[in-house]
């Protein structure tokens, strides 16, 4: 699964496995309470054993994580 992580801290593309949304919300905001969205990315990588690509915009995700705003949504393309 491909997840997008949008933040003013700049776009990353993460790659991991995730069984529901709401698993992937609960993860987020487990990690937000903890350490906040400056260290979101490292914490959440190393806990839920995610990989970090490079961002491209060309490529197509399955979920995107906006950490302004706390949300996790589906994109329509």
């Amino acid at each position: 699964m491909l997840i997008e992580i949008e933040s003013l801290n700049g776009d990353i593309l993460l790659s991991g496995k995730v069984s529901s949304v709401g698993q992937l919300k609960q993860r987020m905001m487990d990690v937000l309470d903890e350490v906040g969205s400056n260290d979101f990315v490292a914490i959440f990588c190393a806990r839920y054993g995610y990989d970090i690509y490079p961002y491209d915009h060309n490529i197509k995700v399955d979920y995107i994580i906006d950490l302004d705003v706390h949300r996790v949504y589906k994109p329509a393309y």
